[in-house]
Parts: C-alpha cells; sequence; structure tokens
C-alpha cells in the first residue's frame, strides 16, 4: 500500500487558508485599534465646562434667536469666496459689530472653516449687511452656523449653494422663505 500523499502538512494548501482566516480577523482588529487610537472623536462638541454644558449654550442661544426674531440670508460667491449675511431681527440694535459664520463638517473636525463677518452697511429694507471671505472655498456638505457670540445663533444645512437662509434650530431653507 502506497501513500499518494508525500508533501508535508506545511506544503499543503489546506492547512494555510484555514490558518489565514483567523489571522486575517486579527491583523484586521490591530488595525482597528490603531486608528482609533491615531484619530479623535470630533463628532463630540466639547467645550471646558463639559459637553452638556456646550449643548445648553447651544439651546439657549437658538431660543435667544427664536425671540429676537434673527434670520439670516447668507451669499456666497464660490468664485471668490466672498460671503455677505443679510440679518433681520426685531431689535437691529443688539445686533454686534462682528458676527462668526461656522461651516462644520459632519465627519471631520479638520475641514471646518470659521470666519469673522465684520458690519459693512444696512440695506434699505432694514436689515443690516456683514461682509467676509473663505481663505479657501470649501465643497461637500457642511452645517451652517452664524452667531454672535454666544448670545444668539441660526443654523441649516448647506450642500454648495451660493444662497442660504439661516434661522434659530436650523429650520432654514434654500431657497430663501
Amino acid at each position: 500500500m502506497e501513500r499518494e500523499d508525500t508533501k508535508p502538512w506545511y506544503r499543503q494548501f489546506w492547512p494555510w487558508f484555514i490558518i489565514a482566516l483567523p489571522a486575517s480577523a486579527v491583523v484586521a482588529g490591530l488595525t482597528t485599534v490603531w486608528i482609533a487610537m491615531q484619530t479623535t472623536d470630533s463628532l463630540v462638541v466639547a467645550s471646558g465646562d463639559g459637553v452638556r454644558n456646550a449643548t445648553d449654550r447651544h439651546l439657549l442661544a437658538e431660543r435667544l434667536a427664536t425671540e429676537l426674531g434673527v434670520a439670516a440670508l447668507v451669499e456666497i460667491d464660490p468664485e471668490t469666496g466672498v460671503v455677505s449675511a443679510a440679518v433681520q431681527s426685531r431689535d437691529l440694535d443688539a445686533l454686534p459689530a462682528t458676527l462668526e459664520f461656522e461651516l462644520s463638517h459632519p465627519a471631520f473636525a479638520n475641514r471646518d472653516q470659521h470666519i469673522t463677518l465684520s458690519r459693512a452697511m444696512d440695506d434699505g429694507d432694514g436689515n443690516s449687511i456683514w461682509v467676509g471671505h473663505f481663505v479657501s472655498m470649501p465643497s461637500g456638505r457642511f452645517y451652517a452656523v452664524l452667531k454672535a457670540g454666544d448670545d444668539w445663533r441660526v443654523s441649516a444645512e448647506w450642500q454648495g449653494e451660493t444662497s442660504l437662509m439661516l434661522r434659530a434650530g436650523g429650520t432654514g431653507d434654500d431657497d430663501g422663505r
């Protein structure tokens, strides 16, 4: 009686195939741990006084914007990066000389854009105009926030449009209604 299989086990295909399956799971697990250790959780916005207090401040700022009747029409020129914001409010005297305009990426904090808008003029309709510009024009989907320090804030979702309506609570739409 002769043996047909004379190769040792380590020269066979099936033992290595069976070993490769759990080995690939171990490599994938270690890679996942390495990625988790190298990156931060940019989806959680923390401040010096905690995540909950930061959220409470945002809610209070949006509530004040609602009480003041603050709404803003933001125009963005994609070629020059110029941003102009026409702000409406029941109390125009309470509007500051500068506003902060933020575009926050939903997943990556390093793509966020922050610019300061300076009051440029008042139009004839009772709106004040603030102007600023982007150094580099962002593309993609962002959350847009226009705020006056920690006093009030209005927000909307921006996906590259040239015109964006911001209201308290992010209820703005793109066609200015």
